[in-house]
């Protein structure tokens, strides 16, 4: 959702900044996904939806290139405001749970059978679980200016959890409610956390060991927490231990919407994460930032559930980038993996100046180097 911003503080910031985190992959297709919003990675694809106002769909994308490969239309649904995506093993889940004027009551969530996605015809028909929070009483519409807006769910056990994003106090609240049953749920407070931000997503590994969480600041500044050794039985997910906030995830100005994670091992992990189109402007200047797909690989042997930094001090280049069929390295390195952007390893070469990419198709690659006893990582495209 677009909100006001400090154009003169955000162009500032656009001159002062240094790097990031994350890989950039590519550019979302546009228009089609100038709004993504939610974001998840199932059967080797990776899956979007944009929020309120578009049709009812979901659209499976090209990691490489952001085009759309794919669209399923849910069935009796509407996209009032649908700002998330989670999934267990049997069932994908779609949050319409955006509540900006905090008076809605009729949030919802919509539950799609693995199934039935997977089948030829694109089209399924959801069960729907209706909810309202138990400690909401006052419904007055009071647009970006309430705690009642969420944009944050994902699949915990046998609950689902709902990450509020509160304008007001610029915390987060996390709900739960059952993933089944036709009544109207009570959605049950059972954390909170002081974010000075506003949560737009939130991913969970495999096992349920750790949670991320993505959003912005006021500034429009984007940021990245997780959450581990969360107590067994606990929904109190903020008892659990949180990383210090990771800033600067991708450059100011991107609008961080959505996290999806992909487990290259059980300890190595891809975080893919989407920003929504978003154009800054002050009088003639005009500073556009395209809706975008982005890659974050956190290693837990190595570092303590924080990201590592993919960018090196090493004076190693490797060129032609992008390269049609020899890389070359500047120097011999001990080791280089190629992996595509679904996590696959492609190739694994060692004491190496130049590695062939000839049979590679055409696209995005990510190189994990190690030489000198370090380890780096670089953005290969092969042409």
């Amino acid at each position: 959702m677009k909100k006001a911003t400090t154009i003169i503080f955000l162009l500032f910031g656009l001159l002062t900044i240094n790097s990031q985190t994350a890989t950039d992959i590519t550019n979302l297709q546009t228009p089609a996904l100038d709004e993504t919003s939610g974001l998840i990675f199932y059967n080797n694809k990776t899956i979007t939806h944009n929020d309120s106002g578009d049709a009812p769909n979901l659209y499976e994308i090209d990691a490489n290139t952001g085009a759309i490969t794919r669209t399923v239309i849910i069935n009796n649904a509407t996209n009032i405001d649908w700002e998330d995506l989670t999934q267990d093993a049997s069932y994908i889940y779609i949050g319409d749970i955006g509540n900006n004027s905090g008076s809605r009551t009729d949030l919802k969530i919509y539950k799609i059978s693995k199934a039935d996605y997977s089948d030829a015809d694109n089209t399924v028909t959801p069960e729907i679980i209706s909810y309202s929070y138990a400690n909401q009483t006052d419904f007055t519409p009071n647009l970006n200016n309430n705690n009642w807006d969420a944009e944050g769910l994902i699949s915990y056990d046998d609950k689902l959890l709902i990450f509020s994003k509160n304008w007001v106090d610029n915390t987060v609240n996390v709900y739960s409610i059952p993933k089944t049953g036709s009544e109207v749920h009570s959605a049950i407070l059972e954390s909170s956390y002081n974010t000075n931000g506003l949560i737009t997503g939130v991913d969970t590994t495999a096992n349920e060991s750790v949670i991320f969480l993505t959003g912005y600041s006021s500034t429009n500044a984007p940021f990245m927490f997780t959450i581990y050794n969360i107590p067994n039985d606990s929904l109190d997910l903020f008892s659990g231990t949180v990383s210090e906030k990771i800033s600067n995830i991708v450059p100011l100005g991107n609008q961080v919407e959505a996290i999806s994670l992909f487990e290259i091992t059980t300890t190595k992990h891809r975080l893919y994460i989407s920003n929504e189109k978003y154009v800054a402007s002050i009088g003639p200047i005009t500073i556009p930032f395209p809706a975008k797909l982005w890659i974050i690989e956190i290693d837990s042997d190595t570092i303590t559930l924080t990201v590592p930094d993919i960018t090196s001090n090493l004076a190693l280049s490797l060129y032609p980038n992008p390269c049609h069929t020899l890389l070359n390295l500047s120097e011999s390195v001990d080791e280089i993996i190629i992996y595509d952007v679904s996590g696959r390893k492609i190739i694994e070469q060692h004491f190496v100046e130049e590695l062939s990419l000839e049979s590679l198709n055409k696209g995005l690659y990510i190189a994990h180097i190690k030489v000198n006893n370090s380890r780096l990582v670089r953005k290969i495209i092969k042409q």
